[in-house]
């Protein structure tokens, strides 16, 4: 092996130089890797939990068409809107409504409507059956306006023949969405309030599986709400559950996210803390090798496979009692 002599040259390394040049480049590019990063990593689970929800409201839409069949007792007016409902111009609506109404007056028709219907063209068909109907100019908006009637007349009836016939509501309950108000916007936020609640039933079957001894008082106490208060698609509804139910429940789902709310006190007095355990790290590089479920420092190298995620506690505050659960992306509060 060759020995270098004093009087050989040795090459210096610029050792200073290059460390002030890579180490200004290294500071900015590091900052600019790790932003990307972190913004990739919230791109990314934003992406797979809207994934998630989307399967499951996917899931929801299909269970609402599958159980909200078609009725078989639909009257003239019912039948006539899902004939109507697609027409493609003003000018052919006129031409049906006349179409209808003339046909009426001649005898050549003889419609059934339901009891109780409150839209102007089964009162119209009404006063026929007494030998007299009064004469309606189809002119303007009055068009555009029997049609709308007829339709949320008829979805108004959907609604509540489902609720009955899944035994979750009566009539009776349900009589003060079905009167027909003279403002139109009214009976449309009615629509919108039985479809509200068709959607929670629907969800906690679907995403829940929950039966019937729980959707028939949660059911009560949407009607409740609704019969006393205006629409509100973001209005939290607080639903008692059995001890058993969520032991059974949490067996079957693999709960993500464990959180439990407790409050005490009254008035300025009162105390909200929340208890958050995850079995998922806040961020995608927070892994730990303990296997004891105890929080650990990350693991910045080592096998992939035997990195564990930390648990996480968090604190917030809250309003109410409550065990929440995350299940394929999205959360369910089940008040106790």
């Amino acid at each position: 092996m060759p020995i270098l002599g004093t009087s050989q040259t040795i090459p210096r390394c610029s050792a200073t130089g290059t460390l002030k040049k890579e180490g200004t480049r290294d500071r900015g590019e590091n900052q600019k890797d790790l932003k990307k990063k972190l913004d990739g990593s919230c791109v990314s689970g934003n992406r797979n939990g809207m994934e998630k929800i989307k399967c499951d409201t996917e899931a929801v839409d299909s269970s609402i068409k599958s159980v909200f069949s078609e009725r078989g007792d639909l009257d003239f007016a019912e039948q006539l809107w899902c004939k109507m409902k697609c027409v493609s111009s003003y000018q052919e609506l006129i031409a049906c409504f006349t179409l209808v109404l003339e046909s009426r007056e001649c005898g050549e028709i003889q419609p059934w409507i339901h009891h109780g219907s409150g839209s102007l063209l089964s009162k119209l068909i009404q006063q026929s059956y007494h030998g007299k109907m009064e004469a309606v100019s189809l002119t303007g908006i009055t068009p555009v306006q029997m049609l709308l009637e007829i339709g949320l007349d008829k979805m108004k009836k959907d609604y509540v023949s489902f609720f009955i016939g899944q035994e979750l509501a009566t009539l009776t309950s349900l009589d003060c969405f079905i009167s027909t108000p003279v403002d139109l916007q009214e009976q449309v936020h009615c629509v919108q309030k039985l479809h509200h609640m068709l959607e929670i039933m629907v969800s906690c079957t679907v995403l829940l599986q929950f039966k019937h001894e729980s959707l028939f008082p949660w059911t009560q106490i949407c009607i409740k709400y609704y019969r006393e208060n205006p629409l509100d698609e973001k209005h939290v509804f607080q639903l008692p559950v059995s001890s058993a139910l969520v032991k059974k429940f949490c067996q079957d789902s693999h709960p993500e996210v464990w959180k439990v709310d407790i409050s005490s006190g009254h008035g300025p007095k009162e105390v909200k803390t929340t208890w958050q355990v995850s079995t998922n790290p806040p961020v995608e590089h927070m892994m730990s090798n303990n296997t004891d479920g105890q929080q650990a420092s990350p693991v910045l190298g080592g096998n992939q496979d035997e990195r564990k995620p930390l648990q996480s506690p968090s604190f917030s505050s809250c309003s109410h009692s409550s065990v929440c659960l995350e299940h394929r992306g999205t959360f369910s509060c089940l008040s106790i």
